[in-house]
């Protein structure tokens, strides 16, 4: 009887427990909001392009394939029901940058997600172009070969080189750091995908000794004091050697002065003594004469010294304000004031209104400058030669209206010189005057001195002609140039001037004359350096005879040194002359 009513009692409770309460009523359960999310991701313009969503960061990820270029593109995107988002699907943006996404819904919640798009790596191999970088030298690439001819002296232990290849091309070994090329190397070039590559033979030989004139220009003394004592001048002729030069005008003729003491100059000047008239009489140290220091330190350095005769007939720089700016008072011009050029307007000529020029035509000034340059094989025999300038052989175009000029003119032509100095017969004649005396220098000199280097240095034809009466080609035509150092000063045209040349020198001549003169300093204006390199490597793309560097003292400049030092590699054999 008890068992049956605890049994009782335990269902009333649990019914009991089972029947609602008499409280509040139980809510309905919270509704599940939208995930704010991008589900899927494409491009318009490139339909087959997969995305890649990664819900942990937010970011989309696509990848184009290789060619196609980063610029606007239509994204079209779907998102969970309830979202919007700015920039809308179907708008077009630019992808070359992260594109940013901004989500949101009406309670106020927000995400930003973000499309990064890129260009998938080519798999191709590409090698248009390598290069050599302490020397610049370009690699002959063919077939699976790359081969360098690199100058003498280079060090094929440590060489670094520059390719032409796609965007995120490698390199085994890596081409930026030293390779030791003394023995030939497998080098591999592995596409941007990281996976295709191409083997090549990498292998380098040095070049025989570079034949050329490899020369500087050094002024008068007053322009510079590299040369002003033998300290001075040993440490310049040092710097030439370091750099590889072999060559050094020297000049020995300028503004009525001579580089030593001259007994001709003495004799046709009114210089009271000889040291008066010597340009280097200030010079210190060793043997006392600049000259002859010069000489043996340069050739104790293999360096050869070639005397430059600078104002050649020329007798002063004036001013282009004042009719008629000669000097004279000065030495020559006082003693011999019949010397001086007179133009077809009765004055003196000139070229420019500012150089003033002796008469080139008189036989005398043709034979106190033979004989200037006679005097100087006879002081210094072992200088290695002697060169005319831009003023020698060379008188300006409105000259030859002196009695003695036009009276061997009248002689030979039977008529008086034409007003016009551009008369085609009087033009002739001056010419042929000019030339003749380029002929006779040279004959006169190799008479004193068989193997002595007779050299000129003209502006560019026919330029020179037009103003200066010079026409060089006539004067290699005659075989009286030992080699030409035109000065292409003009950088705007440099490289179609020296094209010209070198065709008036081939049409002249079957030898290599050219040594074109590039205007290093001008002023206290150095020459850039891209410029520098760009005119060097041009010269060795046609096959000058080297080069030579108007004036010596940017060589100091140290970006200049080092262009220097990349070109000049190893010494250059001088050319046989």
């Amino acid at each position: 009887m008890n068992m049956f009513r605890l049994l009782a009692l335990a269902l009333v409770l649990l019914t009991a427990s089972c029947q609602p309460s008499s409280g509040a009523p139980t809510p309905n359960p919270e509704p599940e909001k939208p995930q704010m999310v991008i589900t899927s991701m494409t491009l318009k313009e490139y339909p087959g392009v997969e995305s890649k969503i990664d819900n942990s960061s937010n970011t989309i990820y696509m990848t184009l394939p290789y060619g196609a270029i980063l610029g606007k593109a239509t994204i079209v995107y779907t998102l969970t029901e309830g979202i919007a988002a700015v920039p809308e699907s179907g708008t077009k943006v630019s992808i070359n940058a992260p594109v940013d996404i901004y989500l949101s819904d009406e309670d106020g919640r927000a995400a930003k997600w973000t499309l990064n798009v890129s260009v998938a790596p080519s798999s191709d191999v590409v090698l248009t172009q390598i290069s050599e970088n302490s020397t610049l030298t370009l690699g002959n690439i063919e077939g699976n070969r790359i081969s360098f001819l690199l100058p003498a002296g280079t060090d094929l232990t440590s060489l670094t080189f520059t390719a032409e290849t796609l965007a995120g091309t490698t390199f085994e070994p890596a081409i930026d750091s030293p390779v030791d090329l003394s023995e030939p190397k497998i080098l591999k070039v592995i596409a941007p995908d990281g996976v295709n590559f191409k083997e090549y033979t990498l292998s380098a030989q040095l070049a025989e000794p570079e034949v050329a004139v490899r020369a500087v220009y050094l002024p008068a003394p007053h322009h510079t004091s590299s040369f002003s004592n033998y300290t001075n001048a040993k440490a310049s002729i040092d710097l030439m050697a370091e750099l590889n030069f072999n060559c050094l005008f020297l000049c020995v003729w300028a503004n009525s002065k001579i580089g030593w003491d001259s007994e001709v100059l003495m004799a046709n000047s009114t210089y009271a003594k000889a040291s008066d008239a010597n340009m280097y009489a200030s010079y210190t140290g060793g043997s006392g004469d600049a000259i002859k220091d010069i000489i043996e330190l340069a050739h104790a350095r293999d360096i050869k010294v070639i005397f430059w005769f600078e104002y050649g007939f020329m007798h002063r720089i004036g001013s282009k304000s004042v009719p008629n700016d000669v000097n004279l008072n000065d030495p020559i011009v006082k003693k011999h004031p019949e010397w001086l050029g007179i133009g077809n307007d009765g004055g003196y000529s000139n070229y420019n209104g500012t150089d003033y020029y002796l008469n080139s035509y008189d036989p005398e000034v043709q034979e106190f400058m033979l004989s200037l340059m006679e005097e100087a094989l006879e002081k210094y025999p072992e200088v290695d030669g002697i060169q005319g300038d831009d003023r020698l052989p060379a008188m300006p175009r409105n000259s030859g209206y002196d009695v003695k000029t036009k009276a061997a003119y009248k002689a030979a032509k039977g008529v008086e010189p034409p007003y016009n100095y551009d008369d085609a017969q009087w033009v002739r004649w001056r010419l042929d005057n000019l030339n003749s005396f380029a002929v006779t220098m040279y004959n006169r000199l190799k008479s004193r001195k068989s193997d002595l280097i007779v050299c000129f240095a003209p502006n560019k034809y026919p330029w020179c002609e037009g103003v200066l009466m010079q026409e060089w080609p006539a004067w290699i035509r005659a075989g009286v140039v030992d080699f030409l150092t035109v000065q292409f000063y003009v950088l705007g045209t440099y490289e179609s001037d020296v094209r010209t040349a070198m065709r008036y020198v081939s049409e002249n001549s079957r030898k290599n004359l050219l040594n074109p003169a590039m205007i290093l300093k001008n002023g206290s204006t150095i020459l850039d350096k891209e410029t520098l390199i760009r005119q060097l490597q041009f010269n060795r793309s046609v096959g000058t005879n080297g080069e030579a560097q108007f004036w010596f003292d940017g060589l100091k400049t140290e970006y200049v040194k080092d262009v220097f030092r990349t070109f000049y590699k190893g010494k250059a054999v001088f050319p046989q002359m």
